[in-house]
Protein backbone atom coordinates (compact mmCIF):
# COMPACT_ATOMS: atom_id res chain seq x y z
CA UNK A 1 0.00 0.00 0.00
CA UNK A 2 3.05 2.42 0.69
CA UNK A 3 4.57 1.77 -2.40
CA UNK A 4 1.40 2.32 -4.13
CA UNK A 5 0.80 5.63 -2.49
CA UNK A 6 4.75 6.65 -3.34
CA UNK A 7 3.90 6.00 -6.95
CA UNK A 8 0.97 7.83 -7.12
CA UNK A 9 2.39 10.88 -5.61
CA UNK A 10 5.28 10.40 -8.54
CA UNK A 11 2.72 10.03 -11.74
CA UNK A 12 0.80 13.52 -10.13
CA UNK A 13 3.27 15.57 -9.26
CA UNK A 14 1.06 18.59 -7.66
CA UNK A 15 1.86 22.42 -8.47
CA UNK A 16 1.68 24.14 -5.20
CA UNK A 17 0.08 27.50 -6.00
CA UNK A 18 -1.30 30.59 -3.39
CA UNK A 19 -4.69 30.79 -2.99
CA UNK A 20 -4.70 34.66 -2.83
CA UNK A 21 -4.57 36.07 -6.40
CA UNK A 22 -2.98 39.28 -4.95
CA UNK A 23 0.44 37.10 -4.07
CA UNK A 24 0.33 36.50 -7.72
CA UNK A 25 4.02 38.61 -9.00
CA UNK A 26 3.11 41.62 -11.30
CA UNK A 27 5.66 42.21 -14.04
CA UNK A 28 7.05 45.96 -13.51
CA UNK A 29 6.07 47.27 -16.94
CA UNK A 30 2.64 46.32 -16.15
CA UNK A 31 2.99 47.77 -12.77
CA UNK A 32 3.67 51.28 -14.01
CA UNK A 33 0.49 50.94 -16.76
CA UNK A 34 -1.99 50.26 -14.14
CA UNK A 35 -0.64 53.29 -11.69
CA UNK A 36 -0.83 55.55 -14.67
CA UNK A 37 -4.64 54.41 -15.54
CA UNK A 38 -5.37 55.00 -11.75
CA UNK A 39 -4.31 58.25 -12.31
CA UNK A 40 -6.33 59.18 -14.56
CA UNK A 41 -9.26 57.56 -13.75
CA UNK A 42 -8.51 59.88 -10.70
CA UNK A 43 -8.21 62.68 -12.21
CA UNK A 44 -11.41 63.04 -14.25
CA UNK A 45 -13.45 61.74 -11.10
CA UNK A 46 -11.92 64.97 -9.75
CA UNK A 47 -12.94 67.13 -12.34
CA UNK A 48 -15.97 65.98 -12.46
CA UNK A 49 -16.54 66.36 -8.81
CA UNK A 50 -15.44 70.55 -9.47
CA UNK A 51 -17.91 70.55 -12.34
CA UNK A 52 -20.84 69.40 -9.88
CA UNK A 53 -19.77 72.05 -7.30
CA UNK A 54 -21.72 74.56 -6.29
CA UNK A 55 -19.02 77.38 -5.74
CA UNK A 56 -18.27 76.81 -9.72
CA UNK A 57 -22.05 78.12 -11.00
CA UNK A 58 -23.99 80.78 -12.82
CA UNK A 59 -22.78 83.02 -10.01
CA UNK A 60 -19.52 82.08 -9.84
CA UNK A 61 -18.99 83.15 -12.99
CA UNK A 62 -21.16 86.62 -12.52
CA UNK A 63 -19.04 87.37 -9.63
CA UNK A 64 -15.81 86.71 -11.78
CA UNK A 65 -17.19 89.27 -14.56
CA UNK A 66 -18.00 91.87 -11.82
CA UNK A 67 -14.70 91.56 -10.43
CA UNK A 68 -12.98 92.04 -13.57
CA UNK A 69 -15.13 94.73 -14.63
CA UNK A 70 -14.71 96.64 -11.16
CA UNK A 71 -11.51 96.20 -11.68
CA UNK A 72 -11.03 97.87 -15.60
CA UNK A 73 -13.31 100.72 -14.03
CA UNK A 74 -10.84 101.41 -11.15
CA UNK A 75 -8.32 101.63 -13.58
CA UNK A 76 -10.00 103.88 -15.55
CA UNK A 77 -10.94 106.25 -12.90
CA UNK A 78 -7.50 105.88 -11.78
CA UNK A 79 -5.86 107.36 -15.01
CA UNK A 80 -8.41 109.51 -15.32
CA UNK A 81 -8.01 111.45 -12.31
CA UNK A 82 -3.94 111.38 -13.35
CA UNK A 83 -4.72 113.00 -15.78
CA UNK A 84 -6.65 115.58 -14.70
CA UNK A 85 -4.01 116.24 -12.07
CA UNK A 86 -1.88 116.90 -14.55
CA UNK A 87 -4.01 119.01 -17.04
CA UNK A 88 -5.01 121.10 -13.77
CA UNK A 89 -1.21 121.51 -12.63
CA UNK A 90 -0.23 121.76 -16.47
CA UNK A 91 -3.06 124.83 -16.83
CA UNK A 92 -2.05 126.51 -13.52
CA UNK A 93 1.63 127.04 -14.95
CA UNK A 94 0.20 128.34 -17.89
CA UNK A 95 -1.79 130.91 -16.24
CA UNK A 96 1.29 131.96 -14.21
CA UNK A 97 3.37 132.34 -17.22
CA UNK A 98 0.12 134.52 -18.47
CA UNK A 99 0.30 136.72 -16.13
CA UNK A 100 3.86 137.29 -16.00
CA UNK A 101 3.31 138.10 -20.13
CA UNK A 102 0.31 140.47 -19.42
CA UNK A 103 2.45 142.33 -16.52
CA UNK A 104 5.25 142.54 -18.99
CA UNK A 105 3.31 143.93 -21.76
CA UNK A 106 1.91 146.46 -19.04
CA UNK A 107 5.07 147.94 -18.36
CA UNK A 108 5.96 148.19 -21.57
CA UNK A 109 2.53 149.91 -22.67
CA UNK A 110 3.24 152.60 -19.76
CA UNK A 111 6.54 152.92 -21.05
CA UNK A 112 5.16 153.76 -25.05
CA UNK A 113 2.45 155.82 -23.44
CA UNK A 114 5.28 158.07 -21.92
CA UNK A 115 6.96 158.17 -25.20
CA UNK A 116 4.47 159.41 -27.04
CA UNK A 117 3.54 161.84 -24.46
CA UNK A 118 7.32 163.37 -25.11
CA UNK A 119 6.55 162.69 -29.01
CA UNK A 120 3.61 164.90 -28.86
CA UNK A 121 5.83 167.80 -26.62
CA UNK A 122 8.40 167.62 -29.58
CA UNK A 123 5.66 168.16 -32.28
CA UNK A 124 4.11 170.98 -30.36
CA UNK A 125 7.75 173.04 -29.75
CA UNK A 126 8.06 172.38 -33.19
CA UNK A 127 4.53 173.84 -34.00
CA UNK A 128 5.68 177.10 -32.12
CA UNK A 129 8.80 177.56 -33.92
CA UNK A 130 7.72 177.38 -37.16
CA UNK A 131 5.44 180.04 -36.52
CA UNK A 132 8.25 182.30 -36.16
CA UNK A 133 10.08 183.32 -38.83
CA UNK A 134 12.58 181.24 -40.68
CA UNK A 135 15.93 183.07 -40.18
CA UNK A 136 15.28 183.47 -36.38
CA UNK A 137 14.20 179.79 -35.44
CA UNK A 138 17.13 178.26 -33.72
CA UNK A 139 18.78 175.78 -35.51
CA UNK A 140 19.81 173.08 -32.72
CA UNK A 141 16.43 173.56 -30.95
CA UNK A 142 14.78 172.91 -34.67
CA UNK A 143 16.61 170.07 -36.08
CA UNK A 144 16.32 168.09 -32.33
CA UNK A 145 12.90 168.20 -32.30
CA UNK A 146 12.19 167.22 -35.85
CA UNK A 147 14.83 164.42 -35.31
CA UNK A 148 12.83 162.92 -32.27
CA UNK A 149 9.44 162.95 -34.34
CA UNK A 150 11.47 160.52 -36.61
CA UNK A 151 11.56 158.07 -34.11
CA UNK A 152 9.21 155.22 -33.42
CA UNK A 153 9.53 153.30 -31.08
CA UNK A 154 6.77 149.85 -31.26
CA UNK A 155 4.65 147.63 -28.90
CA UNK A 156 6.92 144.04 -28.70
CA UNK A 157 4.23 141.74 -26.98
CA UNK A 158 5.28 138.82 -24.83
CA UNK A 159 3.37 136.72 -26.63
CA UNK A 160 5.05 133.36 -26.10
CA UNK A 161 2.14 131.83 -23.10
CA UNK A 162 -0.72 132.61 -25.92
CA UNK A 163 1.35 131.27 -28.71
CA UNK A 164 1.35 128.07 -27.00
CA UNK A 165 -2.30 128.15 -26.09
CA UNK A 166 -3.66 128.85 -29.73
CA UNK A 167 -0.97 126.51 -31.53
CA UNK A 168 -0.23 123.55 -28.90
CA UNK A 169 -4.01 123.14 -28.42
CA UNK A 170 -3.89 123.65 -24.77
CA UNK A 171 -6.77 126.14 -24.37
CA UNK A 172 -8.29 122.42 -23.83
CA UNK A 173 -7.40 122.93 -20.34
CA UNK A 174 -9.87 126.06 -19.84
CA UNK A 175 -13.37 124.76 -19.63
CA UNK A 176 -14.10 128.91 -19.16
CA UNK A 177 -15.57 129.94 -22.16
CA UNK A 178 -15.46 133.62 -20.90
CA UNK A 179 -11.52 133.27 -20.33
CA UNK A 180 -10.58 132.36 -23.67
CA UNK A 181 -13.10 135.02 -25.38
CA UNK A 182 -10.64 137.79 -23.13
CA UNK A 183 -7.94 135.72 -24.09
CA UNK A 184 -8.98 136.00 -27.82
CA UNK A 185 -9.99 139.90 -27.70
CA UNK A 186 -6.59 140.60 -25.98
CA UNK A 187 -4.92 139.24 -28.84
CA UNK A 188 -7.46 140.87 -31.76
CA UNK A 189 -6.69 144.74 -29.90
CA UNK A 190 -3.31 144.01 -29.90
CA UNK A 191 -2.78 143.22 -33.56
CA UNK A 192 -5.14 145.94 -34.73
CA UNK A 193 -2.97 148.64 -32.98
CA UNK A 194 0.06 146.99 -34.58
CA UNK A 195 -1.52 147.39 -37.40
CA UNK A 196 -1.93 150.96 -36.75
CA UNK A 197 2.11 151.40 -35.52
CA UNK A 198 3.02 149.58 -38.85
CA UNK A 199 1.55 152.11 -41.14
CA UNK A 200 2.48 155.03 -38.66
CA UNK A 201 6.32 153.47 -39.02
CA UNK A 202 6.07 153.25 -42.61
CA UNK A 203 4.18 156.36 -43.67
CA UNK A 204 6.71 158.14 -41.58
CA UNK A 205 9.71 156.80 -43.81
CA UNK A 206 8.50 157.77 -46.53
CA UNK A 207 7.31 160.98 -45.75
CA UNK A 208 9.24 162.54 -43.21
CA UNK A 209 12.92 161.14 -43.96
CA UNK A 210 12.03 161.58 -47.70
CA UNK A 211 11.25 165.84 -47.22
CA UNK A 212 14.30 165.92 -44.98
CA UNK A 213 16.62 164.36 -47.63
CA UNK A 214 14.87 166.46 -50.37
CA UNK A 215 14.04 170.09 -48.62
CA UNK A 216 16.60 170.05 -45.82
CA UNK A 217 20.25 170.70 -45.09
CA UNK A 218 21.36 167.12 -44.21
CA UNK A 219 24.68 168.62 -42.71
CA UNK A 220 23.15 169.22 -40.49
CA UNK A 221 21.54 165.73 -39.39
CA UNK A 222 25.15 164.40 -39.68
CA UNK A 223 26.34 166.67 -37.29
CA UNK A 224 23.51 166.13 -34.78
CA UNK A 225 22.82 162.28 -35.39
CA UNK A 226 26.20 160.60 -36.17
CA UNK A 227 28.70 163.34 -34.70
CA UNK A 228 26.45 164.45 -31.75
CA UNK A 229 27.67 167.79 -32.21
CA UNK A 230 25.16 170.79 -30.85
CA UNK A 231 23.89 173.48 -33.75
CA UNK A 232 24.98 176.83 -33.05
CA UNK A 233 23.19 179.55 -34.75
CA UNK A 234 19.64 180.61 -36.13
CA UNK A 235 18.04 180.46 -39.54
CA UNK A 236 17.02 177.39 -41.62
CA UNK A 237 15.67 177.36 -44.89
CA UNK A 238 14.21 174.93 -47.12
CA UNK A 239 15.06 174.04 -50.91
CA UNK A 240 12.11 173.98 -52.50
CA UNK A 241 9.38 177.35 -52.16
CA UNK A 242 6.51 174.57 -51.35
CA UNK A 243 8.48 173.45 -48.23
CA UNK A 244 7.14 174.73 -44.95
CA UNK A 245 3.42 173.89 -46.43
CA UNK A 246 4.68 170.17 -47.00
CA UNK A 247 6.40 170.04 -43.51
CA UNK A 248 3.23 170.96 -41.25
CA UNK A 249 1.29 168.35 -43.92
CA UNK A 250 3.67 165.84 -42.51
CA UNK A 251 3.75 166.95 -38.78
CA UNK A 252 -0.11 166.76 -38.68
CA UNK A 253 -0.06 163.59 -39.98
CA UNK A 254 2.25 162.31 -37.56
CA UNK A 255 0.78 164.24 -34.73
CA UNK A 256 -2.73 162.36 -35.97
CA UNK A 257 -0.95 159.12 -35.39
CA UNK A 258 0.60 159.94 -32.10
CA UNK A 259 -2.54 161.03 -30.54
CA UNK A 260 -4.19 157.58 -31.36
CA UNK A 261 -1.67 155.23 -30.06
CA UNK A 262 -1.28 157.57 -26.92
CA UNK A 263 -5.03 158.50 -26.02
CA UNK A 264 -6.70 154.93 -28.16
CA UNK A 265 -4.74 152.21 -28.72
CA UNK A 266 -2.32 152.33 -25.86
CA UNK A 267 -4.56 152.90 -22.99
CA UNK A 268 -7.95 150.46 -24.25
CA UNK A 269 -4.88 147.62 -24.42
CA UNK A 270 -3.68 148.63 -20.91
CA UNK A 271 -7.51 147.95 -19.52
CA UNK A 272 -7.86 144.71 -21.23
CA UNK A 273 -4.48 143.35 -20.15
CA UNK A 274 -5.67 144.62 -16.20
CA UNK A 275 -9.15 142.96 -16.97
CA UNK A 276 -7.54 139.81 -18.37
CA UNK A 277 -4.82 139.76 -15.38
CA UNK A 278 -7.87 140.42 -12.65
CA UNK A 279 -10.09 137.63 -14.01
CA UNK A 280 -6.93 135.50 -13.79
CA UNK A 281 -6.58 136.14 -10.00
CA UNK A 282 -10.21 135.61 -9.38
CA UNK A 283 -10.31 132.31 -10.79
CA UNK A 284 -7.50 130.67 -10.19
CA UNK A 285 -6.95 131.90 -6.86
CA UNK A 286 -3.63 133.91 -7.09
CA UNK A 287 -1.76 136.22 -4.99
Amino acid sequence: MAENTDEEHLENPTTIQSENPADEIIPANDTDTINQNQETENMETHAQELHKAPGYGLKHYLFEFLMLFLAVFCGFLAENYRENKVEHQRAQELVASLLEDLQHDTAQLNMLIKYREIKRLNLDSLNILLQSPLETIERNSFYGNLLQTTQIYTFNQASGTISQLKNAGYLRYFSDDKLIRMISDYEYQTQDFKLTESTELEWTSHKLIDFWATNLDNSSLTEMFIENKHLEGTGISFYKPDGMRNLNAILNEIRFFNNAMQYDAYPIQKKEAGKLMDYLHQQFHLK
